[in-house]
């Protein structure tokens, strides 16, 4: 009895040093207090199962089992194994990272301070970090786009230079640089001229410079002469100029007064041009003697030897009055059709 019951007692605690081997080597406590926790995920960038899960760096648990989504959406549920080392509360972020340069993924846990604890079993948020290779590949995008764009402005510029260096526009091109040379050579002539104009006739520019010098220097000596002189031109001015203006103004204050008079005259009816204008009877008279000096001068037009006894007009027929005006009319409404 003995015997038997140190063989199983063996049995047993084989058994369960074997159960205890096998988690110590996947990284599982059998005899620390651990909770369950699920992350969904669209994708685990290549996460495995067994990889650590840590917050701030240090291990506090490990990916146990990665499954599919029972919805078979093809999203991925992640069960975490997580000590009671430190307290994990609702809202924590589990986040996919790279745990190396080679790759790796591990799970970073990123609590939220204040909130209520997690249960055991709840459901965690997931999150995914960008890997190295990812980074890379942001960082390179604006270089790859600036390169492309780079390479398409070399390829435009690469086709104009083509077409510019057909024979025709080489041509042109020479001709036009041939052109600019000949006119550098031409101002570099035109200056040689006049540097040699100037050398030529310095004396001439020196003695001008010197008369202009000695000018300004006379100038300077009389500038009070000068003053008084423009102040004696300007005072005479002056005098001139007041002088006309006042007798202008006489003039006119004379003018206006004489049409004063005039118009106050007609106005009230005295003076000659007042009777001219107002008396009824001189203006009768001048009508009259002007219809009589009128058929005065009707009666000289046709009838000029009843004034004038000469032989050259011979004899001719006398006119009356009323027939020199029918004559008249007769004309006049010719003249008028």
């Amino acid at each position: 009895m003995k015997t038997e019951f140190k063989i199983g007692l063996a049995f047993v605690l084989g058994f369960l040093l074997l159960y205890w081997g096998v988690n110590f080597l996947k990284g599982e406590d059998v005899f620390s207090t651990q909770k369950k926790f699920y992350v969904i995920y669209d994708n685990t960038e290549g996460l495995m199962a067994t990889r650590p899960v840590t917050i701030n760096g240090y291990q506090i648990g490990q990916v146990n089992n990665i499954a599919f989504h029972p919805d078979q959406s093809g999203r991925l549920v992640v069960t975490l194994q997580v000590s009671d080392e430190f307290p994990i509360t609702q809202g924590t972020v589990s986040k996919i990272y790279s745990a190396s340069i080679m790759g790796e993924k591990s799970i970073s846990l990123h609590t939220k301070k204040g909130a209520p604890l997690a249960l055991s079993g709840d459901t965690l948020m997931g999150d995914t970090e960008r890997d190295l290779t990812q980074e890379v590949n942001m960082q390179l995008a604006p270089i790859k786009a600036r390169t492309e764009e780079l390479l398409g402005t070399l390829d435009t510029v690469i086709g104009l230079a083509s077409g510019f260096l057909d024979q025709r526009t080489s041509d042109n091109f020479k001709s036009t640089i041939e052109s600019i040379e000949k006119t550098f050579q031409s101002v570099q002539e035109s200056a040689s001229e006049i540097s040699e104009y100037l050398s030529d006739n310095k004396g001439n520019f020196d003695a001008v410079s010197e008369n202009f010098r000695l000018l300004s220097e006379e100038l300077a000596a009389n500038s009070s002469n000068i003053s008084a002189t423009i102040k004696n031109v300007e005072a005479i001015s002056d005098s001139l100029a007041n002088a006309r203006l006042t007798e202008t103004v006489n003039n006119m204050e004379s003018i206006t007064a004489r049409f004063d008079r005039l118009m106050a005259e007609l106005e009230t009816g005295q003076g000659a041009a007042s009777k001219i204008i107002y008396d009824e009877d001189v203006y009768a008279n001048l009508k009259q003697a002007t219809e009589n000096l009128n058929r005065l001068l009707l009666d000289i037009k046709y009838n000029p030897n009843k004034y004038l006894h000469v032989s050259v007009f011979g004899s001719r027929t006398r006119y009356t009055e009323e027939e020199i005006q029918a004559i008249e009319r007769d004309i006049q409404s010719k003249q008028e059709d």
